[in-house]
């Protein structure tokens, strides 16, 4: 079975707000929802939430909600008609509230809902409308309003975004609006939250104290699409949970032309640091409006897998589009395309595993890819240990077993990690892992003699004194029935009779290393055990080879006369 492991994070909006069409985004690879609190109201978000809980219920596949914070939105104020802004000419910009004072200006005024903007402006500053479609120069300060040069001109509406690139912007990351938006989302149990704008380290940390205060355990996705971020990018890689490469703004603020780089050396930080990273905005545009993307849409999302992204992001193909679905199915389907051209792991003398959890969750992966196991079952309380493994880029798909619903939701923004829910079981552990085992093989389709790594490094078992562990666990059934084989190997002589069913052998070469009379081989370019028939006289039946064998498929019956 084919598993991808990119995540596919996608905005819901008025194209994709229903039960039904929430079940087809999932359906069709939906790991992730955003909801954006931008737009819309608080009973608008709250039925949002409730129906993508349904949708996920309904179709019995869990996903992850993300908040996307509004942050502080500088916008030109409410105007009669749009303003024609033309290259050359001087205007002003400041408060609505000041045009009264400046009866002067009252022909070339721009009103703002920004009361800081004359104070964060200087002289020469770029000031850019309608996400940087027009462009002007800071002048010089008149009073309480700035005059500026139009460097680009263009029709300016109303509500539209001003970016001040040069301009240190004292408006916080984190506004009042923003606190009401998040203790909301608080109450309906959201998985992740996006802050936007984000500059330095200590807008991430008023955040972190809020949630601290409230007892809330809350990952918190720091969007870069500021210059100041960009300059500031360590410190805040120190302190927040998860990055969001946020192209949209960030081309406006710094250029288009630089995007690209700023984006691969993000990627490459945060793959160093363990941090999961999404790609975002305008991935696959063109599908806002047609069946399908653009061949350069298609290398751009390529390009993000192979540079090393954890997620990528749809905006308004998946919220306002007429194609929700089958962008959410093409992301999916060129995800799966790039991932076959998998990008070069980590060395390991470059990653951090001073850690146990990081040490555990690294060999875990070694060990699956070196007996070709089919998954990876990762024990899981609060899914801090899948957040190494995924970091460490397995090989083998791994299942996030918890019985906590918030630790399944969050792993499904991990990279290569799906979460598998199941109900409590016994306290002790080898009541517990039998039980994963026998709920594994019937949700994950696996047969006898498939491999499974098994791991423990976090949770309740592990602070009750139970060693981390690494566990290497065959499927395997009771000894089968005579005769009952498809494909199998048969010796006899005048004492006994051998069987060896290879539809459930193991591969696991027991036999041959148990075995005395080199009854038992292994071909060494398929690693398949054979029976050598010619040496089976020398077998003295003393089972021991049927007993070592972890999935029955050898059976040994005495001739009587």
């Amino acid at each position: 079975m084919k598993v991808r492991r990119a995540k596919i994070v996608g905005t819901l909006g008025p194209s994709s707000n229903t039960v039904e069409m929430i079940e087809k985004l999932i359906k069709a690879g939906l790991n992730v929802a955003r909801v954006n609190m931008s737009h819309g109201t608080h009973e608008g978000h709250a039925q949002l939430i409730q129906n993508i809980r349904t949708a996920s219920k309904n179709i019995n596949r869990e996903v992850g909600i993300l908040i996307d914070l509004q942050g502080p939105k500088i916008r030109t104020d409410k105007l009669p008609d749009g303003l024609q802004l033309k290259a050359g000419e001087t205007w002003v910009i400041g408060q609505t509230k000041d045009i009264e004072n400046y009866p002067e200006y009252k022909d070339c005024y721009i009103p703002t809902i920004y009361d800081k903007l004359v104070d964060d402006c200087h002289d020469g500053a770029r000031i850019l409308f309608d996400d940087g479609k027009l462009m002007a120069k800071a002048i010089e300060r008149d009073r309480d309003v700035y005059k500026i040069e139009v460097i680009v001109g263009g029709e300016l509406k109303s509500n539209k975004g001003i970016n001040l690139p040069d301009c240190d912007v004292s408006a916080p990351a984190f506004t009042d609006k923003d606190r009401e938006d998040l203790l909301f989302a608080l109450k309906h149990n959201i998985d992740f939250v996006a802050l936007s704008f984000v500059r330095r380290r200590e807008d991430i940390m008023e955040v972190k104290s809020l949630l601290h205060k409230l007892k809330v355990n809350v990952p918190i996705v720091s969007k870069i699409e500021k210059p100041q971020a960009v300059e500031h990018i360590e410190e805040i890689l120190d302190v927040t949970d998860m990055i969001m490469v946020a192209r949209g703004d960030m081309g406006v603020e710094v250029g288009n032309h630089l995007v690209p780089s700023i984006q691969k050396d993000l990627i490459d930080r945060c793959n160093e640091r363990m941090i999961p990273v999404i790609t975002a905005t305008q991935m696959l545009e063109s599908m806002t409006d047609a069946p399908t993307p653009t061949r350069a849409e298609a290398s751009d999302v390529a390009n993000a897998i192979w540079d090393g992204t954890d997620a990528v992001m749809l905006s308004g193909e998946s919220a306002s589009g007429k194609y929700p679905v089958e962008a959410v199915q093409m992301m999916n389907d060129i995800i799966f395309e790039a991932e076959k051209k998998p990008k070069e792991r980590p060395l390991l003398r470059h990653m951090d595993l001073s850690s146990v959890n990081s040490s555990l969750m690294v060999a875990a992966s070694m060990i699956a890819e070196k007996v070709d196991a089919k998954r990876i079952l990762a024990l899981t309380e609060g899914g801090n240990s899948c957040l190494r493994i995924s970091m460490f880029r397995p090989q083998t798909p791994v299942a996030a077993v918890t019985s906590s619903i918030s630790a399944a939701r969050k792993v499904c923004l991990y990279w290569g990690v799906y979460p598998f829910l199941i109900k409590e079981y016994p306290e002790d552990m080898s009541g517990y892992q039998k039980a994963v085992l026998a709920e594994a093989r019937e949700r994950m389709d696996l047969h006898n003699g498939d491999k499974v790594v098994i791991t423990r490094g976090d949770g309740r078992y592990f602070s009750k004194g139970n060693s981390n562990s690494v566990k290497v666990d065959i499927i395997k059934d009771a000894p089968k029935v005579l005769g009952s084989h498809e494909v199998v190997e048969e010796a006899a002589d005048e004492k006994k009779r051998i069987h060896l069913d290879l539809s459930v052998c193991a591969t696991c070469q027991n036999c041959v290393s148990i075995c005395p009379h080199d009854i038992w081989i292994a071909d060494s370019k398929t690693k398949m055990t054979h029976l050598k028939e010619e040496n089976i006289g020398a077998c003295s039946m003393d089972m021991e080879c049927v007993r070592t064998c972890p999935t029955g498929a050898i059976e040994i019956i005495p001739k009587f006369d």
